[in-house]
C-alpha cells in the first residue's frame, strides 16, 4: 500500500512540476484575504497552492493518527486488564458440588 502511495505522491508532483513549467510565462494578479499581489507568475501560486495543501494533509494526517493511536492505548490497556481477569479466573480453585 504504501508503495502505491508513493506511486501517486511522485505523478502529482510530476503533474504539477509540468503544468509550472507550461505555465510559467502566465502572469496574474492574486487577491487573498484582502492582500492583492499584482503581476505574479502563476507557477509561484501554483507552488505556494502546492505546499499549503501539503501542510493541509499533514495536520490532518497528523490529528488522525493521534486518535488513532489514543484509541489503540486504550485498546491494549483494556486487552491487558481482560488478560488479568481472565488469569484469575483460570487459577480459582474448583469447588465440588454437594
Amino acid at each position: 500500500m504504501r508503495f502505491l502511495g508513493l506511486i501517486f505522491v511522485v505523478l502529482v508532483i510530476g503533474f504539477m512540476i509540468g503544468f509550472m513549467v507550461l505555465n510559467s510565462q502566465a502572469r496574474v494578479d492574486l487577491d487573498v484575504f484582502g492582500y492583492r499581489v499584482f503581476d505574479i507568475s502563476l507557477a509561484i501560486v501554483c507552488f505556494y497552492a502546492f505546499i499549503a495543501g501539503m501542510v493541509f494533509v499533514l495536520v490532518l494526517a497528523l490529528a488522525d493518527e493521534i486518535v488513532l493511536r489514543t484509541n489503540l492505548y486504550r485498546m491494549n490497556k483494556e486487552n491487558r486488564n481482560l488478560k488479568k481477569e481472565l488469569d484469575a479466573l483460570r487459577n480459582l480453585p474448583l469447588e465440588e458440588e454437594k
